[in-house]
């Protein structure tokens, strides 16, 4: 044992003399090439001086997501006082190298934030390891050096592993004196693990870069690994490189799989070839325990989320209630898609015979609305749901090419009126950019119909984010056509909006710049509007969205996009550019087209918005004059016609179709009082739109028919809320997801109606 020891402590003499001569090389280099200014430390300061915290310029995109990451992970959990009074450059680079190892340790032995957390020792006498972690048997130590470049191009050089295997000789040396106090702390856990004959070592190479190393690097890892190892113990090394940075942060987003069981003992045929399938019937009791054990994940791969208390899904429930034993027959059934099924027969191996499958990573892709009525309907009445009976598909898709699941949830979605948009749900690029900005931005991007809009501050729809995308888009045409219906937003093809907006995939950056610029533009027309009437007023509303256009194409575009850009003297600059935009608009509208042309053809005809696009930037470039909007000011003492009830406005024109999903929109001080009930079940803020003067609003959380004050007053009831307003307002607390609340919505149409047009023959082209 004694010449063990020897032969182990001459090793390291070894090792130490070629840190010595490694060294000493290097400063001989260091100097040759200073007046060539190339020294790596030298060029990384040159490069991050002056760029402030949180900069992100040329900033490869997966490494500003881990950064992103690392930061919102790390920021509050490690330590960085000993970096208090540097530059603020220097400390976030500081603190995303700590951060990365312990990323590292995260990864590789699955502890807590905290716990990798408290393993970073990184810093003065730390002998070139930044992070320990420690196996939960206690019988491996990982020792992690480090190394963040913004650019994803971090290496590890012959030096660095001299350093991080010096460190280890003087850990197994129980020189921790030497060590910082960090390390100090984990000393008797270190030699715990140290000291075991069986004890296995990790050497650990964290790099923002593609993790190469070179042959002399590997060489003296392999070195260490041989000297270091024997009668038991164990060194390895391994590098975990941006790929695997980046692979890890996007598998936190990733939801846990689901597996379901289906039984069937009402008989089922199988096939094998080309891929795996299994029909039968499954009784509707089971279904709703799908649901209520997974809720709405359990329709992640499908085109759209369930509904609602949409009219198609309340015929479900009274079927599924009122004739349970014939349900089987009106009904289409549900399509399942899953990794793999695995069979296990209740008695005979038969095709047929009763049996219990096992769905791994499964979900509902075509059914969601019978799943989820097949769960409300077992709420009133599970009895009855137990005698239903369900035709359900099961589809593995292992094995299966590329794209083939994806056209199963495309052609099994007829039962419900699919609309273009449903369909994007399937697309690759949406669930990039949902994560992209959960990556990127930490917040939330949607693209299901049925999904809650986040809140403002939160996020933002695919609507949402397609409307912004074609505002901004160089040619009006998109903008012209969004205004004619949302449904234009999702055509594909060579022309077609969805496929010109998405084709390329937008940033998050970009998408949600883009989104917060048309916001802004809203409301600030939305203020100039109120001071408007007539004609203006008309222009103003119908001229909404290539307004939008005019102002995107006169903000710089590479703020939208790029994350180091002035984003605050932008976003300050779009009042002023929406004034001045508007009066000119206003003031083209009638200079091309004359004071007799119809307002809504104007703005409705792509050519004509061609002309008038071009007009005003010409105008505005040139420093042209514009009318001023005082010009265009309500006149004093003008009347307008008393405007019809709000409900009565929307019904008899019509304007919002029959089964569109409506949110309880409550007040601040609603929300204070009875948001915990209205938590406690999800439906109580949703409802669906009935074309019916006196109850129009069909309440979810019943699937009783309400006027909108009638069901907000009942809501108050049901809370319980003991300080209640007596005043009711209704129509103002319920809305149409995008579109606004039901004031808002009949107040645009009245607008319309109020400021008739002149007579056709007038209208020039």
């Amino acid at each position: 044992m004694i010449e063990l020891v020897a032969e182990f402590h001459t090793t390291f003499a070894r090792i130490e003399e070629l840190l010595a001569s490694e060294a000493l090389a290097h400063r001989r280099r260091s100097h040759a090439l200073h007046h060539l200014g190339t020294l790596d430390g030298q060029s990384e300061t040159r490069g991050i001086v002056g760029s402030g915290m949180g900069k992100t310029q040329g900033m490869p995109l997966e490494v500003r997501q881990v950064r992103e990451a690392l930061l919102r992970e790390f920021a509050d959990r490690i330590s960085m006082d000993d970096f208090e009074k540097k530059d603020p450059t220097e400390r976030e680079t500081a603190l995303l190298s700590r951060a990365l190892s312990a990323r590292a340790a995260r990864i590789l032995t699955d502890c807590s934030s905290d716990e990798a957390a408290a393993g970073v020792i990184d810093g003065r006498d730390d002998f070139g390891i930044d992070s320990v972690a420690f196996s939960a048997s206690g019988t491996e130590l990982w020792l992690i050096q480090a190394k963040w470049k913004k650019s994803g191009t971090a290496g590890f050089d012959t030096e660095a592993a001299l350093k991080l295997i010096h460190g280890l000789k003087k850990l197994d040396n129980r020189d921790f004196d030497h060590f910082n106090e960090r390390l100090r702390l984990l000393g008797d856990r270190v030699h715990g693990v140290l000291k075991l004959p069986t004890c296995k070592v990790h050497l650990v190479i964290a790099l923002m870069g593609d993790g190469r190393l070179s042959t002399e690097t590997r060489s003296i890892l392999d070195e260490a690994a041989r000297e270091f190892g024997g009668l038991g113990r164990t060194v390895e090394y391994r590098v975990v490189d941006q790929v695997d940075f980046h692979r890890a942060i996007r598998e936190d987003l990733q939801p846990e799989p689901i597996t379901l069981t289906a039984k069937m003992t009402e008989g089922w045929h199988d096939r094998e070839t080309p891929y795996q399938a299994i029909v039968g019937e499954v009784c509707a009791a089971e279904l709703a325990q799908w649901y209520a054990a997974n809720g709405e994940r359990l329709y992640d791969r499908n085109v759209r989320k369930s509904l609602g208390l949409t009219g198609v899904n309340k015929t479900l429930v009274d079927s599924m209630l009122e004739d349970p034993d014939g349900f089987l027959y009106r009904h289409n059934g549900i399509t399942v898609q899953c990794d793999t099924i695995e069979r296990e027969f209740f008695a005979k191996r038969a095709t047929g015979a009763p049996i219990s499958l096992t769905l791994r990573n499964a979900s509902v892709v075509n059914g969601a609305q019978t799943v989820t009525s097949a769960n409300r309907a077992f709420e009133k009445d599970p009895d009855a749901v137990a005698d239903a009976y369900v035709s359900v598909r099961i589809v593995s898709v292992q094995g299966t090419p590329e794209g083939f699941a994806q056209s199963i949830t495309k052609a099994t979605n007829t039962q419900n009126h699919m609309e273009r948009r449903d369909f994007i749900a399937i697309d690759p690029v949406q669930s990039e950019i949902q994560k992209d900005f959960k990556l990127s931005l930490d917040k939330e991007y949607v693209f299901r119909r049925g999904e809650m809009d986040p809140a403002p501050d939160s996020g933002c729809s695919v609507t949402e984010a397609a409307t912004a995308l074609a505002c901004a888009y160089r040619d009006p045409t998109f903008a012209v056509r969004v205004k004619g219906s949302t449904e234009a937003l999702w055509k594909e093809g060579a022309d077609g909006a969805y496929t010109r907006l998405f084709g390329q995939q937008a940033s998050a950056y970009q998408i949600w710049r883009s989104v917060q610029v048309l916001r802004a533009i809203r409301d600030e027309l939305t203020k100039l509007r109120s001071e408007l009437s007539g004609r203006a007023a008309s222009i103003a509303d119908s001229g909404a969205l290539l307004a939008a256009h005019i102002v995107f194409q006169r903000i710089d575009s590479e703020a939208l996009q790029e994350p180091d850009t002035d984003w605050e003297a932008l976003q300050q600059e779009v009042p002023n550019q929406v004034r001045s935009v508007l009066a000119s608009l206003i003031g083209m509208v009638d200079k091309l087209f004359t004071e007799k042309s119809y307002i809504t053809s104007t703005f409705a005809s792509e050519e004509k918005s061609r002309q008038l696009v071009q007009a005003v930037m010409l105008t505005l470039d040139a420093g042209g004059d514009s009318p001023d909007l005082l010009a265009f000011v309500t006149a004093a003492g003008k009347k307008r016609a008393k405007r019809p009830p709000t409900i009565h406005l929307l019904v008899d024109h019509d304007l919002i179709t029959d089964g569109t999903p409506l949110v309880y929109a409550p007040s601040d001080t609603e929300e204070r009082a009875i948001g915990a009930w209205l938590d406690q079940d999800p439906r109580r803020r949703r409802g669906t739109w009935v074309n019916d003067r006196k109850g129009p609003i069909l309440w979810e959380a019943d699937g009783r028919r309400y006027s909108p004050s009638g069901l907000v007053s009942h809501i108050w009831q049901q809370a319980e809320w003991r300080e209640q307003w007596s005043a009711v307002q209704g129509p103002k607390q319920w809305r149409v997801p995008e579109e606004g609340t039901l004031v808002e919505i009949a107040e645009r149409l009245w607008r319309r109606l109020d400021t008739a047009q002149e007579p056709e023959e007038d209208e020039q082209p």
